[in-house]
């Protein structure tokens, strides 16, 4: 079982995005992706990790809110969708994603 590159979802077979020959694509989850595009191609990765968050908080309840926005923090920024060259130099003119600049590996 793989992930989606986009917002991080496990994928089973049946949960793959599609590409525009309609074949299925191994890297996106069909929410984040259908017929060769992003559903939402505009979503900030701060507004996926907000998203994303609150989904966390709603299947484990025990977890506090700073634990799921640390995780996904430091997961979602090293996915393909928003780091497509992992070996790239960090853009010190880009935003901080959640407050945090630079690759997420750097974090630990």
């Amino acid at each position: 079982m793989g992930f989606c590159n986009s917002c991080g979802r496990p994928m089973g077979r049946n949960d793959y995005g599609t590409n525009e020959d309609e074949s299925p694509n191994m890297d996106f989850c069909k929410d984040c992706f259908q017929n060769g595009e992003f559903t939402e191609p505009d979503i900030t990765i701060n507004e996926m990790i907000i998203r994303h968050a609150k989904r966390m908080l709603k299947r484990n309840p025990d977890l506090r809110e700073e634990e799921a926005t640390g995780i996904l923090c430091n997961f979602l920024p090293n996915l393909k969708r928003w780091n497509p060259n992992p070996d790239d130099e960090i853009d010190e003119d880009e935003e901080p994603v959640m407050g945090y600049r630079g690759n997420a590996r750097d974090m630990f």
